[in-house]
């Protein structure tokens, strides 16, 4: 049977992590405290919706990192948004095999609401609506790997991350399993999902960007360091997901925002600032390869969306947060020969009402005479999420990063294009 003692060389404990990682992982316990109270006030019927539109998305980005998208960006959008029946954008076989994927994750989280038990029978229907196979004894080892992480004193993060090496070992062992690149297969991520839902969390929510940055595609040598990289890569995707459905409407409960828009807007004032110091070097970069380059910054409040609405909604989007909420911008442009760079800071509040919660988000766009295009590729992770309780002071860090890291994306493929 496999369970987690039987993977040997794991350091489960909090403690034994990296002092960076500890640190995510008490600011995804904050982050879900606001999390809680949100669903508890939000209209049931909301539910089943937003999450199978989730579910929809983990599936495809689970396809698309194993190289096999079944549709183009925009197909995807209307599958995620209408259903897999939607477009006609599948055959009847891969609608099929996407529907079993999708019952079968729907079927874990009402289980994991309802605390249903997890025989084998029932784990092997799962492994079968999964993988498209039956695999004998697959769902006896599954229900011992749960027993095992169930008796493990560690963070639900941790545990899910065990729980995921388990079942891939597991799915490996079989005979007859043809092994898949890391990260890829949907078992091991349906059973890490179950167990942090019987923990009172979401659903995680793959995106093939920092899954393939975090897992490469070599296992890595040591189980310690495998389990680090899967804890850290859990960690923000939950924090994407808790951060996302946060966004979605709950009742008021007449708690004010204030406190939060006064951090927004000093976040907002010290990113003004930081693009202003960076524009003067970028200037005199530009103007080795056009001396009549300019660089500009702008800036503007929720009352003065300065024709960038739609940018910071699709901003949102990929961030998976709402549309529409109040946003602090800050715009960098750069025009070098016939080509322009448009890059865009957003601090968001998160959620209606205000959930306490903001969002630092960023899009990019390069004008050229072939056309117009995203210069950034950004993920759900890629966003800095702060809460009311937090200074600017000591998270201005992580924002300061996250505005360099695009700045200097950006401008790379400002030069790419040109070139």
């Amino acid at each position: 049977m496999c369970c987690v003692s039987s993977l040997r060389g794991f350091e489960p404990a909090p403690d034994r992590l990296p002092h960076d990682l500890r640190v995510r992982l008490v600011e995804l316990d904050r982050l879900r405290e606001v999390w809680t109270g949100h669903q508890r006030r939000r209209p049931s019927h909301q539910w089943s919706g937003n999450r199978a539109r989730l579910l929809r998305r983990h599936i495809l980005e689970l396809r698309t990192l194993a190289g096999h998208p079944p549709a183009a960006s925009e197909a995807a959008e209307r599958l995620v948004n209408d259903g897999f029946d939607s477009g006609g954008f599948l055959s009847p076989e891969e609608r099929e095999r996407l529907h079993a994927e999708e019952r079968a994750l729907a079927s874990l989280t009402e289980a994991s609401r309802t605390g249903r038990e997890m025989t084998p029978a029932y784990l092997d229907d799962i492994v079968h609506s999964l993988t498209g196979r039956s695999v004998p004894g697959l769902g006896d080892r599954l229900t011992g790997c749960l027993a095992e992480a169930t008796a493990v004193w560690t963070h639900p993060v941790i545990r899910a991350a065990l729980v995921y090496l388990c079942a891939e070992q597991a799915l490996l062992a079989a005979e007859g399993a043809a092994p898949l690149p890391p990260g890829t297969g949907p078992l091991p991520w349906a059973m890490a999902s179950l167990v942090l839902m019987r923990a009172n969390h979401p659903p995680l929510i793959a995106d093939h960007r920092p899954v393939s940055v975090r897992l490469p595609r070599q296992r890595a040598p040591l189980p310690q360091d495998r389990l680090v990289a899967l804890v850290r890569l859990f960690a923000e995707l939950q924090i994407a997901v808790m951060r996302g459905e946060l966004s979605w409407t709950a009742v008021d409960d007449g708690e004010s925002g204030e406190h939060c828009q006064t951090l927004a807007r000093a976040t907002y004032r010290r990113l003004l600032e930081h693009l202003r110091q960076r524009a003067p070097a970028l200037s005199m970069v530009l103007r080795e390869l056009d001396p009549d380059s300019r660089v500009r910054v702008t800036f503007g409040d929720p009352a003065d969306a300065g024709g960038h609405r739609a940018r910071m909604d699709l901003a949102a989007d990929r961030a998976l947060l709402a549309r529409g909420g109040p946003s602090w911008w800050v715009c960098l442009e750069a025009d070098c020969t016939d080509t322009t760079l448009r890059l865009l800071l957003s601090v968001q509040e998160v959620g209606t009402p205000a959930t306490g919660v903001l969002a630092v988000t960023a899009d990019a766009l390069v004008d050229s005479p072939g056309g117009s295009e995203d210069a950034l590729d950004l993920a759900p992770t890629d966003c800095v999420t702060l809460l009311s309780t937090d200074s600017v002071d000591e998270r201005w860090p992580e924002v300061a990063a996250l505005a360099d890291e695009t700045v200097s994306r950006a401008v790379d493929r400002l030069t790419s294009v040109m070139a």
